[in-house]
C-alpha cells in the first residue's frame, strides 16, 4: 500500500467492480447519497456541537475521502473499519465509504480491545478509521494480529499513512463515480454477537442495503423533510446509526451528541427545536427522572422512535403524559430490514395496560413488506397465541450471507426464511409479542449480551470454578446482568474483584450487576447448571426487581 499513488485520484473515467457478474447492471457506489447531496445542498446537514455542514459540504468531504481511499490503492470491497465516537466524522466516513465502493465495518467504541481485535481478524480491513482519544485502544486492538491493517488517525498521525486531515486534503471533492455490481458488491458489514458471543458478519450488498432503506420509508407515517431534525444521543454505530442515512435522504438534519445526558439533551431539544429522538427504554426512564415541568420547551418533538429492550407500562404512561402521544415502537434485527415491526402512536394506549393482549405489551404489528411468522410443530404460521421461534421472510432486503461463516449462514437463513432465535406468538389482532430467547441473550440498556460470553469472562479467572450468567428484569435497565459463580477448592475472590476482572475481559456494559458466589452452583438432574433454580434463588432472596437493590451481599456495580 505504500507505493500507491496520490489519494487525488482520476475521475474522467468510472472504476468498475472487478466482481462484475456478465450480465450484471452496475450502479454507481453512493448514487443515491450523492442525489440527496445535491438536492438539498444549502439546507443543513449535521450539527455536532459548534461545528454546522450543509448537505453540499458534506457531501464534499465525503467525495475526497472516498477519493483519498481509493488513491492508496483500495479496491471494490475491500473492508475499512471505524472505531469513532458520535461526531460529524461518524456520518462523513460512512458515506465516503459507500461512495468509493468499499465495504464499512463499524467498531464499537465500547468494546474491548479483544472484542475489536476478534471483528478486525475476522474480516481484514485494509485501513482503519480511528477517531481522537482511540490511539490507545486501537493500537492494542491490533498489536495481535500477524498483519495488522493500516491506521488512519483523524486528529492524530496513525501508521505510515499519517493523519485522516494530510491524506484527505490532498484529495479532489469530484465525486469518485465508482461503479459496482449491486448484488455482488459489499456495502457493509454489521457484526453482531452469534449465539456463542463470537461477533459474525452480516453481510450486506448494495442492493439489499437499499432495499433495506425503502422498506424504512415504506413504514414511515409520519412527515420527514428539510423543516425536521433528529437528535442523535445514542451509538452511531448501533441502533442509532440505522436512522442516519434516511433522514440525510430525506434532507433533515442530524443533531449529534456525543453521549446520552438528560440534561444536555432536554436543553438541546429546546435550543434547537428538535421533532425527533431515538431512545431505549433506559433512556426514557432517565430523562423523565431529569424533566421538570414547564423547565422546558418540549412542544417540538413530534415523534419519539423507541425499541432494542422491553419498556415498563408505567413507565410508557408516565412518558406518554409528559411528550404526549409521539412513540413510536419497533422491532428489528441487524439481519433483516428496520423496522420488522411497528406500534403507531396511536396504538400506545394506556387504558388499555392492564389487558394481557394490550398492544402495549407487544411489539407491534409486522409491517408491509416483510412476513413474519412463527415457526411451531406445524410450521411457520400466523395463529394466535401460538408460541414459537419468531422467522421472517424480506424479500431481498435481508442479508443472505454471514462473512466467513457458510455454517451459521445455513443455520440462520433457511429455505428464504430468517430464524431470529426470538420466541413470540401473535394475538388475536395481529399484534407480535416477544415472549422470550432461545438465544441465551440479554438486553441490557439496549445492548445486546450472550451469557456465554460473560461467563468465559468469568471463568478466565483463576479461581473460578464454574460461572452461569442470565438476565433480570429490571425496571431502569430493561435486563439486568446476574452472575452465580462457584470457585475452586480452596480459592476464594470477591463480587468486586470479578467484576473488575470482567471489565479487563470484556465491554463493561456485559459485566455483572449482580454477582452471588457459592459453594456450588445448582444443577439439574443431568448434571447441567440449573440458571432457573439460580433465578429462582435470587429472587426469593431479593424480589422481582433488581433496580431496587443498592446495598447488599452482592453489591451492585
Amino acid at each position: 500500500m505504500h507505493d500507491t499513488p496520490s489519494p487525488e485520484s482520476p475521475t474522467e473515467s468510472p472504476t468498475e467492480s472487478p466482481n462484475r457478474s456478465r450480465d450484471a447492471e452496475l450502479i454507481e457506489a453512493g448514487y443515491e447519497l450523492g442525489w440527496a447531496g445535491a438536492r438539498y445542498a444549502e439546507h443543513t446537514a449535521l450539527r455536532h456541537g459548534d461545528l454546522h455542514m450543509t448537505f453540499a459540504k458534506v457531501d464534499a468531504a465525503a467525495n475526497r475521502l472516498a477519493n483519498a481511499l481509493r488513491g492508496i490503492g483500495l479496491a471494490t470491497n475491500d473492508r475499512v473499519a471505524v472505531l469513532l465516537g458520535n461526531s460529524a466524522h461518524s456520518i462523513i466516513t460512512q458515506l465516503g465509504i459507500a461512495k468509493a465502493g468499499l465495504t464499512l465495518v463499524s467498531l464499537n467504541a465500547r468494546h474491548s480491545a479483544l472484542e475489536q481485535c476478534q471483528i478486525i481478524e475476522d474480516c481484514g480491513p485494509r485501513v482503519v478509521i480511528a477517531g481522537p482519544g482511540f490511539e490507545d485502544s486501537i493500537g492494542e486492538a491490533i498489536a495481535p494480529l500477524a498483519a495488522p491493517p493500516e491506521v488512519l488517525g483523524i486528529g492524530w498521525r496513525g501508521s505510515e499513512l499519517g493523519s485522516y486531515e494530510s491524506l484527505t486534503e490532498r484529495a479532489t471533492d469530484s465525486p469518485p463515480r465508482v461503479l459496482v455490481d449491486p448484488e455482488r458488491d459489499i456495502i457493509r458489514l454489521f457484526y453482531t454477537s452469534g449465539t456463542t458471543g463470537t461477533p459474525k458478519g452480516i453481510v450486506y450488498t448494495h442492493a439489499q442495503y437499499y432495499a433495506r432503506l425503502r422498506n424504512f420509508f415504506s413504514a414511515l407515517e409520519y412527515a420527514l423533510g428539510t423543516e425536521h431534525s433528529m437528535v442523535h444521543v445514542g451509538p452511531l454505530t448501533h441502533a442509532a446509526g440505522n436512522y442516519v442515512i434516511p433522514y440525510l435522504m430525506r434532507g433533515a438534519c442530524s443533531i449529534i451528541l456525543e453521549h446520552f445526558d438528560p440534561d444536555e439533551l432536554l436543553d438541546t431539544i429546546e435550543r434547537e427545536h428538535a421533532n425527533h429522538l431515538l431512545l431505549v427504554p433506559t433512556m426514557i426512564t432517565r430523562l423523565l427522572e431529569h424533566i421538570r415541568l414547564g423547565a422546558h420547551d418540549l412542544s417540538s418533538i413530534s415523534r419519539i422512535n423507541y425499541g432494542t429492550a422491553p419498556i415498563p407500562v408505567k413507565t410508557l404512561g408516565h412518558a406518554l403524559d409528559v411528550f404526549g402521544p409521539v412513540f413510536r415502537q419497533h422491532y428489528g434485527l441487524s439481519e433483516c430490514p428496520q423496522p420488522v415491526t411497528i406500534l403507531y402512536p396511536h396504538e400506545h394506549r394506556v387504558e388499555e395496560a392492564a389487558s394481557t393482549d394490550s398492544p402495549l405489551a407487544s411489539c407491534g404489528r409486522p409491517v408491509v413488506h416483510l412476513d413474519v411468522r412463527i415457526v411451531a410443530d406445524q410450521g411457520p404460521t400466523r395463529q394466535a397465541d401460538t408460541v414459537g421461534e419468531i422467522v421472517i421472510k424480506a424479500r431481498g432486503a435481508a442479508a443472505t450471507d454471514i462473512w466467513g461463516r457458510p455454517d451459521l449462514r445455513d443455520q440462520t437463513i433457511r429455505d428464504g426464511w430468517l430464524h431470529t432465535g426470538d420466541l413470540g406468538r401473535f394475538d388475536g389482532r395481529g399484534y407480535l409479542h416477544i415472549v422470550g430467547r432461545n438465544k441465551d441473550m440479554i438486553i441490557t440498556g439496549g445492548f445486546n449480551v450472550y451469557a456465554r460470553e460473560v461467563e468465559e469472562a468469568l471463568q478466565h479467572h483463576p479461581a473460578v470454578l464454574e460461572a452461569a450468567v442470565f438476565g433480570l428484569p429490571d425496571s431502569e435497565w430493561g435486563e439486568s446482568i446476574c452472575a452465580y459463580v462457584a470457585c475452586k477448592s480452596g480459592q476464594s475472590v470477591s463480587p468486586a474483584a470479578l467484576v473488575d476482572h470482567c471489565r479487563a475481559q470484556i465491554a463493561s456494559y456485559k459485566k455483572p450487576r449482580h454477582l452471588v458466589v457459592l459453594d456450588q452452583l445448582p444443577k439439574n438432574v443431568n448434571g447441567k447448571l440449573d440458571k432457573n433454580a439460580m433465578r429462582e434463588h435470587f429472587v426469593r432472596a431479593h424480589g422481582e426487581d433488581p433496580a431496587s437493590l443498592r446495598n447488599s451481599v452482592l453489591a451492585r456495580y
